[in-house]
């Protein structure tokens, strides 16, 4: 009875409160701006904007637990990394993505299409709501919003083929469809769209103006514009807007011995940045609710050095590391035949013999030889099953540093977006494709800054192709350009044979060395890349289990 009783009394209460005056009901919310009246003056649109952009920031370059999604979507199905760590079954959301297991329900591959949809949604808040011709600070504002939505669809498009495009508010009711004039077709959208957009925006003042290497600008759409185009196949189209970014003259490479500095806090909004999210230690943010999630927080323990299996750790390295990124065997064998010593491959990975006798590790004394180093016990790999998934060079250009964590406890370095030696490569190929020798010095300026040991003496596809996978590994370029150019014969056999690095002075060896064993945890189970079906992503189930309209990708269930 009590039950009951209870029951009856919130029932009634319901009753009683339902039957209240309406004008008692009606009391204006405090604090609080009626969305009719928001979206009127420039004040407005900038405040729109800005949260555009900090949506930008928290979707594309954000933390989502231990991974940023964007960055094993667009780096982990290439052939030149390996997903490792602990053991096999170690993050195994993301070395399922780097062995071809991952499926319709993949939490990465869901996330991802999300997260580029969140963005495009924020974008078009502020061009739904703002017109052309009020003025020029809602022109800017609108414009910028729409770079941002092209560059989601453009890269969106890279990663399922046809996509929607969303280019309005939608209701809850709307289920749109795959973009009906195909791949290509939403590509071209995407360069129309920042060709459109680009008069009204601000161009950087000068290669040393950092705020315009984190907002928006005629150098960034112009790049959207010339990948776009790049990646639809006009190579033509992708010159002529790729030139405006080299002949705007506010971009340059940075020396080359600043190259690692790039991907640190040191190299925020650098003369080679052209686009780039902007983290502020804003503490009104908060830590959990907001800085964190605009941040690549723990990547900076997933993309470090595995230290529960180093003897100590080198000091180069801020905090412990989990060992899940590593750069396959041959790659980093062909890339350290090409480059030699160079600032780039130094910065880019290292020998062990290099991690052990170059690197100076917390249990130094003061001044080791190198032949103590070579006998010491208390650096480089103690664990005898050795380093999972890793080969005879560890990466090193995404190793967070102190320097990375001066304002947080956590990697707080901007997140790049778009940097000028990209733009280089892919005007040097766009002229390689059309018999234009005016590429060449572009290709001779990156291989030059790096330092390498090779520098062309011809304009080349083949060369081209080479720089740009030394240049920008581990920086989402590779598994797009392994697409539209057809080199997928490597990653058909992903998730084979997968190396684990060890040292033989675990094996009673007086001294460190390096060597390698393989093995084949995946026997017995469907990996590694399949022609007509990895070339994109699947939709994920989340999307097509309430949009019909939405026809799956080839090869998808």
């Amino acid at each position: 009875m009590k039950k009951y009783n209870i029951l009856l009394f919130l029932f009634s209460a319901v009753v009683l409160f339902s039957a209240c005056s309406e004008d008692n009901l009606d009391i204006e919310q405090k604090g609080v701006i009626d969305i009719e009246a928001f979206y009127e003056t420039d004040e407005d649109a900038k405040s729109a904007l800005t949260d555009a952009y900090a949506d930008f920031a928290t979707n594309i370059g954000g933390n989502d637990g231990i991974i940023v999604p964007y960055n094993i979507i667009f780096n982990y199905c290439a052939d030149n990394i390996l997903a490792a760590g602990e053991y096999y079954g170690d993050n195994d959301h993301i070395a399922s993505i780097n062995e071809f297991r991952f499926d319709t329900q993949s939490s990465v591959v869901s996330t991802m299409y999300k997260r580029f949809y969140f963005v495009i949604y924020h974008s078009n808040l502020v061009i739904d709501n703002f017109e052309y011709g009020e003025s020029d600070v809602k022109d800017r504002c609108i414009s910028e919003a729409r770079i941002m939505r092209a560059w989601c669809h453009m890269m969106a498009a890279m990663a399922w083929g046809a996509p929607p495009l969303i280019d309005h508010v939608l209701v809850g009711t709307d289920k749109p469809l795959n973009y009906e004039g195909g791949h290509e077709a939403l590509l071209q959208w995407c360069a129309d769209e920042c060709a459109d957009a680009v008069q009204y925006l601000d161009e950087r003042e000068s290669t040393s103006d950092k705020d315009g290497a984190v907002k928006v600008t005629k150098g960034f759409a112009w790049t959207v514009q010339g990948k776009a185009l790049m990646y639809k196949g006009d190579y033509e189209g992708a010159k002529t807007a790729l030139k405006k970014v080299i002949s705007s003259e506010k971009y340059a490479l940075v020396p080359g011995e600043e190259w690692a500095d790039l991907f640190h806090l040191s190299g925020d909004g650098s003369e080679e940045k052209i686009f780039e999210t902007n983290l502020i230690n804003n503490a009104s943010l908060g830590d959990w609710g907001g800085k964190i999630q605009r941040s690549t927080w723990m990547e900076l323990n997933l993309w470090g050095w595995r230290t529960s299996r180093l003897a100590s750790k080198p000091l180069c390295q801020s905090d412990q590391g989990w060992g899940g990124l590593a750069i396959e065997e041959d790659f980093a064998n062909e890339f350290a035949a090409n480059d030699g010593d160079s600032y780039r491959r130094k910065a880019t990975m290292v020998s062990y013999d290099e991690f052990i006798t170059e690197l100076e590790w917390n249990s130094d004394d003061e001044n080791p030889t190198v032949e103590d180093k070579l006998t010491d016990e208390n650096r480089g790999i103690i664990n005898p099953d050795g380093l999972y998934g890793q080969s005879m060079y560890l990466q090193k250009k995404h190793i967070a540093s102190d320097e990375d964590r001066t304002t947080n406890w956590y990697r707080f370095n901007n997140f790049i977006i778009e940097r000028y030696a990209d733009v280089l490569l892919l005007y040097a190929e766009a002229c390689a494709r059309t018999n234009d020798n005016d590429g060449l010095q572009y290709l001779q300026m990156v291989q030059e800054r790096a330092g390498s040991d090779y520098i062309s003496s011809e304009l080349t596809l083949e060369d081209v192709k080479k720089e740009r996978n030394y240049e920008l590994w581990c920086e989402g370029a590779r598994w797009i350009d392994m697409k539209r150019w057809g080199e997928l014969e490597k990653v058909k056999t992903a998730g084979t044979n997968i190396p684990s690095l060890k040292d033989a002075i675990n094996d009673g060896e007086a001294k460190h060395r390096g060597y390698l064993t393989y093995s084949n945890p995946n026997e017995g189970k469907i990996v590694g890349f399949k022609e007509g079906k990895h070339e994109y992503f699947p939709y994920p189930y989340s999307v097509t289990s309430i949009n019909p309209n939405i026809v799956q990708n080839p090869g998808w269930e």
